[in-house]
């Protein structure tokens, strides 16, 4: 079994799995063929990965369901080579899938006979392959109903949250833009059913500003998934296209709030703001994100602005977070909140306690210790990916946080995995 940097928080992870649930957990890597296993896997399963062509189509399906749970931001279900029921929870230390653990195999309770003559039949098509060496086994196959195999995807979602392995910050959201691309994909359809006249966007973009003003919340809401997909079919989901559509709706929406009594200078604050995470938006379903986050936020409160700057600290936090990797000022920080710097060194220490520094150094020194225990990354390539362009800097920073050097840490990661292999 080959070890991997990746290791140590995996086999915490694999472990408290065990503890919580009582079930086995394999680990394979996206990009490395690596493997690790807790100590419940069951004897079909074990016997199955040490085999060289079961162990393979067992990495596959992990895989594919790895790269399937990322995009829905949530466990992923499916039945392995063997028809054995399966849960998958994607691993993204770093908010990028690299591999994925995965708890099985189980079946229900009526399906033991039709699994007996399945798996005979596909293992008896593979060279040198004794079929008892997997039918002797399948006693050790748990069964399991359906609602307990969801909550059990569930139980080792929320266990990679609390072993720092995932975020469940990014799980959430990844889950909320599936859910919302489903939602404007079933807009498309019926819109492709009903209308053939060209939409009116603008009068779109007014009514859907109407559901704002009179404080209509599920109007605005589920009006949203419908303008969301007009804009993408009328810029023929091109993303400059879609997001000056989207420009227009929130020049509507400022105009309204300063009709409405919002100081000026407040409203265009708030359109700014949002403006420019609009242009950090990469793809058409963040942007749609964005949009549908804005309306909700809005619809919220009767100041949308008001909400937003009591969570002044939480939105920083979330900048920092996208932005760390990047040349960092405090200016920059502010100007990207849309307030001045002296209000926003003021909200974070009274909210926070911390420093605007002190934030963006928690930060970086998070995500290289995950760098530092799950990559094979050189010293220097870590400090570079957190923010340091000079790596004796980075050093330093990391000793006095921590106090050990980004070596010592990672000898004792690796001197950890050991104890835990």
């Amino acid at each position: 079994m080959k070890k991997t940097p990746l290791g140590p928080l995996v086999a915490q992870t694999l472990k408290a799995i065990e503890q919580v649930s009582g079930q086995g957990a394999v680990y394979h890597g996206l990009y490395e063929s690596t493997l690790l296993t807790n100590k419940k896997v069951c004897a079909f399963c074990r016997h199955a990965l040490n085999h060289p062509i079961a162990s393979t189509l067992c990495r596959i399906s992990s895989c594919n369901a790895s790269v399937q749970g990322m995009a829905l931001g949530e466990p992923y279900f499916y039945r392995c080579w063997a028809n054995l029921l399966f849960v998958t929870i994607p691993v993204a230390p770093r908010n990028q899938c690299c591999g994925g653990i995965s708890l099985g195999g189980f079946c229900s309770a009526d399906e033991r006979d039709d699994l007996r003559d399945t798996i005979a039949q596909v293992v008896g098509a593979w060279p040198q392959t004794p079929v008892d060496s997997f039918l002797t086994r399948l006693d050790s196959i748990h069964t399991i109903a359906p609602s307990a195999l969801r909550g059990l995807g569930l139980l080792a979602l929320e266990t990679t949250f609390s072993s720092g392995l995932n975020s469940s910050e990014f799980f959430r959201t990844q889950n909320e833009k599936y859910l919302q691309q489903r939602q404007i994909a079933e807009a498309i359809v019926d819109i492709r059913k009903q209308e053939i006249s060209p939409p009116d966007l603008i009068g779109d973009t007014y009514q859907l500003v109407s559901f704002l003003n009179r404080d209509d919340k599920s109007g605005a809401m589920a009006f949203t998934s419908k303008y969301l997909a007009k804009l993408l079919m009328a810029s023929n989901w091109d993303l400059a296209k879609l997001k000056a559509h989207v420009r227009v709706l929130l020049a509507v929406m400022t105009s309204q709030d300063i009709l409405r009594g919002t100081p000026w200078a407040v409203a265009t604050s708030w359109e700014l703001r949002h403006m420019l995470r609009l242009e950090q938006a990469r793809t058409t379903e963040e942007s749609c994100y964005e949009v549908a986050d804005w309306i909700q936020r809005h619809s919220q409160s009767e100041d949308p602005t008001i909400l937003d700057e009591r969570s002044l600290p939480e939105r920083t936090l979330g900048w920092l977070q996208s932005h760390y990797q990047e040349s960092i000022t405090l200016s920059k920080a502010s100007r990207a909140m849309g307030t001045s710097s002296s209000t926003l060194i003021h909200r974070l220490r009274r909210e926070t306690g911390k420093t605007f520094k002190q934030m963006l150094t928690e930060i970086r020194i998070s995500e290289a210790k995950k760098l530092l225990a799950t990559s094979f990354m050189g010293i220097s390539e870590v400090a570079s990916q957190c923010g340091y362009f000079d790596q004796s800097h980075f050093t330093r920073e990391f000793k006095r946080a921590i106090n050990l050097t980004p070596g010592e840490f990672r000898k004792m990661m690796y001197a950890s995995l050991a104890k835990e292999m």
